[in-house]
């Protein structure tokens, strides 16, 4: 790395695919294991730093998508309980729920802001409604 990564959106890792960041998280979680047990020197801060940024981006990278596939099961009318849905994201079903809504309010939100991206307001009331229907 040519400069120090301190935060999950430096330039460093803009446009880097989601197996890049992966990768780097791995070397970089594996370089203060080799300093303490094959090395014997100390850890490098930088190091830790960056594995903590790089490993936020990545959680951010690979869990973006989730309320999408929420939206599709509810679609589909596969969603049998708020529950379910909770169990798969390892939240409570009230924790679902409202981060369901939440994406909602926020894609309706990037619509208006660019007006080809994020959710129609039709759309929006389609899962809104959807989302009520289904048990807690």
């Amino acid at each position: 790395m040519t400069e120090p990564i301190r935060s999950p959106y430096d330039r460093a890792l803009s446009g880097l695919s989601t197996a890049r960041l992966h990768e780097l998280w791995s070397e970089l979680a594996l370089r203060p294991v080799l300093a303490r047990h094959v090395h014997h020197t100390g850890t490098d801060a930088a190091d830790l730093f960056a594995e903590l940024a790089v490993g936020t981006r990545l959680a951010s990278e690979i869990t973006a998508g989730r309320w999408c596939v929420v939206a599709e099961l509810l679609q589909a009318g596969t969603v049998e309980s708020w529950a379910q849905i909770g169990t798969a994201l390892d939240v409570s079903e009230t924790e679902a729920r409202d981060g369901f809504h939440n994406w909602i309010s926020g894609q309706l939100g990037l619509r208006g802001r660019t007006g080809t991206l994020g959710l129609t307001t039709e759309d929006a009331d389609e899962l809104y409604q959807l989302s009520e229907g289904v048990a807690w």
